[in-house]
């Protein structure tokens, strides 16, 4: 096991950039239920109590979650994404994981058209028949997110960002070196050490859904569509780190894991019955499933020196996710009574629009 498991994920800063955006920290109850490596049948009990979210008003950045009202600073929970939103923003489609995160898999969004993540959950199992006795296979299923959900495996809600620095042109968005992952204090040895998979194993995504200027009215903001220019990306915190339990865990499938050392991570793309479970792990053995699996193309630890997508002088809608990534190689399960963790997303806009 390795001991310094309370790592922060730095992030370059860059001189061009102002202050933050908005400081997100979630406070997250992790339990887990098997042990075995199979993120199919994972009982990943994560419980999300709240994160608050910060905006910068002096880079002329506001934040809202229905499209309505736009401040400073907001308090994310399951109230406030699921139940209070609705007011405003009835046709919302947020999703909460009140019964905790359990471990799926995405790729991001299939296409440009698309404002949403194609997210699939599924289950493992092994063939009984004396031919094939032992082999894992996995069937997987595309998750609906068509209405709201307060209990989903998974975090899924809209946010609204106004830009109102005034730029001519479009700024960019980043995140920053205030973006990290670490346990909680109160979180005892034994259990930070038997949790340290979840670290490597967490992924968050960002949906660039659509724009339009400051005097738009609410159905025109809420409403935003893709227009087939949807962007999306996918943040992969702890790239490179690998516990013991882990490279022990692996060699199984005969993979050779080392630490410090990026290990790609072959998402779900469509479902299917019986697949191969090697075959969906890494590209071994020349027989990858290249119809149902499909390479994760992440943001890492160091690769931040690029924005995230570009923003107006107007409003923009961005779709939020955080999960568990199944297909990662730490997708490990073990045997603890839960330990809470901090998650903080930090995010930097420049004024770039005004260097045209």
């Amino acid at each position: 096991m390795k001991t310094n498991i309370k790592e922060k994920l730095h992030i370059p800063k860059f001189s061009k950039k102002t202050k933050y955006i908005f400081l997100v920290t979630f406070f997250v109850g992790v339990v887990f239920l098997f042990a075995t490596y199979a993120w199919f049948s994972a009982s990943l009990n994560v419980k999300i109590k709240f994160f608050n979210v910060k905006v910068s008003t002096d880079t002329g950045l506001f934040i809202s979650l229905d499209g309505v009202n736009f401040s400073d600073s907001i308090e994310i929970s399951r109230e406030s994404v699921i139940h209070e939103v609705k007011k405003n923003y009835p046709n919302h489609t947020n999703q909460w994981a009140t019964n905790g995160l359990w471990s799926v898999s995405s790729n991001g969004i299939s296409s440009p058209n698309n404002d949403k993540f194609d997210v699939y959950s599924g289950s493992m199992g092994k063939y009984t028949d004396k031919a094939r006795r032992g082999k894992r296979f996995v069937n997987t299923d595309l998750i609906s997110e068509d209405s709201p959900s307060e209990y989903s495996n998974y975090i899924a809600f809209d946010i609204f960002l106004k830009n109102v620095s005034g730029s001519p042109y479009k700024d960019n968005l980043y995140l920053s070196s205030g973006t990290y992952i670490e346990f909680d204090e109160t979180a005892d040895q034994e259990t930070r050490e038997k949790m340290e998979d979840i670290m490597n194993s967490i992924r968050l995504g960002f949906v660039k859904i659509g724009e339009t200027d400051l005097k738009a009215d609410v159905y025109t903001i809420q409403n935003l569509q893709c227009n087939n220019e949807c962007v999306s990306l996918i943040y992969e915190p702890n790239s490179l780190k690998h516990n013991q339990e882990s490279i022990d865990a692996v060699k199984e499938f005969g993979i050779d894991l080392v630490d410090n050392t990026y290990v790609p991570t072959y998402a779900v793309i469509k479902e299917g019955r019986r697949l191969d479970h090697k075959s969906g792990l890494i590209s071994s053995s020349g027989s990858f499933d290249t119809e149902h699996f499909a390479l994760q193309e992440t943001r890492k630890d160091d690769e931040f020196s690029e924005p995230l997508f570009q923003i107006p002088n107007g409003i923009t809608k961005v779709r939020v996710y955080l999960w568990i990534e199944g297909q990662d190689i730490d997708a490990l399960e073990v045997h603890s009574e839960g330990a809470p963790l901090n998650l903080s997303l930090d995010l930097e806009k420049d004024l770039a629009g005004y260097e045209f």
